[in-house]
């Protein structure tokens, strides 16, 4: 039975109850938030993740065989937080996971593994894994489970929808993933994840193992097959996505959201290339090196420490305004600055779709927001 506390902090009740400010409008770009609910257990509660790593970085594991020629040890940097898609976990054990497809499709020890933070849509809690470990009193397994995606830990719901329109894509209720094949198809993983960074607050990220290019000898970085048929469906969909993505870019921008690829030979091209091990030091430098700070003197009071280093209130003002000028800059950077002459602000485009999500001419604008899809010389990280 749930029992009433017996006293309460008064100061937790008041910051529930008041938060930063009173009757503080939601917004996507400076406030990492929407009011609508995008993640849900498997009873259908909401669980209120947006924002929750609020202008942190993010990197995104995809299944490309470049992958496997990192040094993955650097992952492990602390600082560096990693999204898989699919079965890339195969490779490295990451802090999350998502999948779209039949979760038969992916291991059962990423399922059931409570480390992996797992994001599925929600038809999928009620679906069995297949069971593929390889148990040390039993060996290899391999049929059907009895366990189903809802009975594993530390798993995500989230709605989907299937009309991919660019202008939109950031600021849906639902998550897109692609056309469905009555609009041409193409659907991905990797649109899902996106949206969802986007959504949990990260506003970088770095993609690994993004090579959109599939043949005979150059499937996957972990053991699987394709038949000739599945490489010229998923180099279809490749084609797709680097539209799709050079489309996107400038929303992105927008909302200052970056991205940045880490692969030389990727095949997509419209995000600007970073080198993997500057990546690392990017991501982490807001950390530090955690092997030589200061922990001595660290349960001390404020005020003994402030006494100790004769900083008076005034003072420390002016440092909180640093750090908070630190964690939210604004938008006067470069970045934004590009952002703005490569594409409108997306709550500015004045425009209505038809039944078929297609743009239609509105009485404030003659024709339908098309914004400028940036090239990477347009673009200077």
């Amino acid at each position: 039975m749930r029992m009433k506390s017996l006293t309460k902090d008064q100061n937790d009740i008041n910051q529930l109850r008041y938060g930063r400010f009173r009757n503080m409008g939601a917004t996507v770009s400076s406030e990492y938030y929407q009011p609508s609910p995008f993640f849900f257990t498997r009873e259908s509660a909401v669980l209120p993740l947006v924002g929750i790593y609020r202008g942190t970085s993010a990197f995104l594991i995809c299944s490309g065989p470049s992958f496997a020629s990192l040094d993955k040890n650097l992952l492990r940097t602390p600082g560096v937080w990693t999204m898989a898609t699919n079965n890339a976990s195969v490779s490295f054990k990451t802090n999350a996971s998502i999948t779209v497809d039949d979760p038969c499709r992916f291991n059962a020890s990423m399922w059931l593994n409570p480390f992996i933070t797992k994001f599925i849509p929600c038809s999928h809690f009620e679906k069995p894994l297949w069971d593929n470990r390889f148990l040390e009193n039993k060996g290899q397994q391999w049929g059907p489970s009895n366990i189903v995606v809802g009975d594993c830990p530390n798993v995500i719901g989230f709605r989907r929808n299937e009309k991919f329109v660019p202008e939109r894509f950031l600021y849906e209720d639902t998550i897109n993933w692609g056309d469905h094949k009555k609009w041409g198809g193409g659907r991905s993983v990797m649109l899902a994840a996106l949206r969802i960074l986007f959504l949990l607050g990260f506003r970088k990220v770095y993609l690994l193992g993004v090579d959109l290019y599939m043949s005979g000898d150059k499937k996957y970085h972990f053991d699987e097959e394709r038949t000739p048929n599945a490489i010229r469906g998923n180099m279809s969909t490749y084609k797709k996505l680097i539209d799709r993505f050079a489309k996107l870019q400038p929303f992105f921008l927008a909302e200052n959201f970056i991205v940045k690829n880490c692969n030389p030979e990727s095949k997509l091209t419209a995000f600007p290339f970073i080198k993997y091990e500057d990546a690392i030091n990017e991501a982490t430098s807001v950390v530090g090196d955690t092997s030589k700070e200061k922990t001595s003197g660290m349960y001390t009071s404020l005020e003994e420490k402030m006494s100790a280093l004769n900083i008076n209130k005034k003072n420390m003002e002016e440092n909180k305004s640093k750090v908070a000028s630190l964690q939210n800059p604004p938008k006067t950077n470069v970045v934004y600055q590009q952002a703005q002459n490569v594409a409108p602000k997306p709550q500015e485009a004045t425009f209505v779709v038809d039944k078929d999500m297609k743009p239609i001419e509105t009485a404030q604008t003659s024709n339908p927001v098309v914004p400028k899809t940036p090239t990477p010389a347009d673009i200077k990280m």
